[in-house]
């Protein structure tokens, strides 16, 4: 097997990258090549040019990077059948693999990931491509538009930029009216949030769920109604304090295996796939693919 590891080389501290590539010249009979990413959205094209290069070998490759790289690294392939994924995080959340519990610790060891174990996951699988972990509307994507006006604080803290979007969008966006279909059937209204997770973690610290599964082939769905302001803060805060028992009255929540939603009045919107912000989308309509992806983990991990 030939082991790719992509990496972000922006991701992490300043010296992941060269750390990684000390530690990978360490480990006897790994035959690998390491790539660096050159700017965001370079993933998919990197992938693209690796599959047809290395055209029939068996190919197992590696995600150096956070949420976004992931993402980015999962649209440049064409068949997940013939390939193994393994997260190699250093991101800012890397939610996905908090689905895996305390053992999410253990895929920071590139050893547990080179010498781990391959089980079939889901994926979500959308007319605007592939996610892992979520894809949503409203705050969270409001959020991720404003966070580069607010830049400059990154000197202060790494996750201040993020944080402010969040208040700002939390009391100045506005909701729009949506036609969304759920389980076989439609409804309009004005939402703040359209969620579906392959997960039930987003954002670092909202939990949508107090139990989920990666390979269930159902993915988790919350809305949360025309709520703006503080109504929309308590949805947060019952979020982020996992207040489970106050999700019925704050959200609709629920299951599904697919999802689609368009504004009423036609105009563009945005979506956010595991952090990545993706404009002037017209429709958006998602599937979960049942055990979809040959995902690796470390050695005797189960997903939960």
């Amino acid at each position: 097997m030939l082991h790719i590891f992509i990496i972000n080389p922006f991701a992490g501290d300043k010296t992941f990258a060269d750390d990684l590539r000390t530690k990978l010249s360490s480990i006897e009979g790994l035959d690998y090549f390491v790539f660096n990413t050159r700017y965001a959205g370079y993933e998919t094209e990197l992938v693209r040019k690796i599959l047809h290069i290395f055209n029939g070998e068996k190919l197992r490759f590696y995600c150096c990077g956070g949420s976004g790289t992931m993402r980015n690294m999962l649209n440049g392939f064409d068949d997940f059948s013939k390939v193994e994924i393994a997260f190699f995080p250093c991101g800012l959340t890397n939610d996905f693999l908090k689905m895996f519990g305390e053992s999410a610790q253990r895929f920071e060891q590139i050893e547990e990931l080179i010498y781990g174990d391959v089980i079939d996951i889901d994926y979500i699988k959308s007319n605007h491509g592939v996610s892992l972990n979520t894809l949503s509307t409203g705050l969270d994507s409001n959020c991720l538009k404003k966070m580069d006006d607010f830049r400059l604080f990154r000197v202060i803290s790494k996750d201040l930029p993020y944080s402010i979007a969040t208040v700002y969008s939390i009391f100045v966006s506005k909701t729009e009216e949506y036609e969304l279909t759920l389980n076989g059937e439609t409804r309009t209204g004005k939402f703040a949030e359209i969620f579906v997770g392959n997960g039930s973690i987003f954002g670092g610290s909202l939990y949508f769920a107090e139990r989920t599964c990666v390979n269930d082939g159902k993915a988790i769905y919350s809305v949360v109604g025309n709520k703006r302001g503080f109504g929309l803060l308590k949805v947060m805060l019952a979020l982020t304090g996992k207040k489970y028992d106050k999700y019925p009255e704050l959200m609709d929540l629920g299951e599904t295996d697919r999802i689609r939603f368009r504004r009423v009045d036609g105009q563009p919107f945005s979506i956010n796939q595991d952090g990545d912000i993706i404009n002037n989308v017209t429709e958006c309509e998602a599937e979960i693919v049942h055990k979809g992806m040959r995902f690796v983990v470390p050695k005797g991990v189960k997903a939960l």
